[in-house]
């Protein structure tokens, strides 16, 4: 995998041309038993691009990435697909202008995630990046460009863009239903009146 990058609003993110296939959630129903594992892992894997060597939370605390040990940061398959589930949600959200429920999803997400006790920070701030990063792709805020591995020296401006996934559009009927399942969602989780996650701030 290559290094992602910050292209104006859109983020891109070079991937190796043999390995992956741009996943098709879009097209999948977005719940945890329909989303395919090769999808997870596929996106997954763009979104390792998008894991920096630190970051900084709102508390001031720094957590630092050992991008050497990969496994030690990305999260067991289940729970990548429940975070990739909840950030379709706020995918839908978005688009409907559900600003509120967007973040309300998220910190419900992140919420059931420190519940379980069993995630280490590095896996907790993961869970956050992963989530953001399936809202820009799915939004198409996210270039892709395929590289050839056998080339040791590539010029990533000289590899022209994957077509983006283009944004559906939010219907009357669209904006109830995500409404509704956020609102569900969040009151369905324990724990919501002790004070959000402590996460990095999305750049906007």
């Amino acid at each position: 995998m290559g290094k992602a990058m910050m292209a104006g609003f859109r983020l891109a993110v070079v991937a190796v041309a043999v390995l992956f296939a741009v996943p098709a959630i879009a097209q999948e129903k977005a719940d945890s038993t329909q989303i395919s594992d090769k999808t997870v892992k596929t996106l997954m894997a763009y979104a390792w691009d998008s894991v920096p060597p630190q970051i900084t939370l709102r508390s001031g605390k720094v957590i630092k990435f050992d991008r050497t040990n990969r496994a030690s940061i990305e999260l067991p398959l289940d729970a990548a697909k429940e975070v990739i589930v909840a950030a379709y949600r706020s995918y839908e959200a978005q688009i409907c202008g559900l600003q509120p429920a967007m973040v309300a999803n998220r910190d419900a997400m992140m919420a059931r995630l420190l519940q379980q006790n069993k995630y280490s920070d590095q896996q907790v701030q993961y869970a956050n990046l992963l989530h953001a990063f399936v809202v820009a792709y799915t939004s198409g805020k996210v270039e892709l460009r395929y590289i050839d591995p056998d080339k040791k020296e590539v010029k990533i401006t000289d590899i022209p863009p994957e077509k983006v996934v283009e944004p559906k559009k939010c219907s009357d009927e669209l904006r109830k239903s995500v409404d509704e399942r956020i609102y569900s969602y969040y009151k369905s989780t324990p724990g919501l009146d002790v004070k959000p996650a402590d996460v990095a701030e999305e750049k906007k």
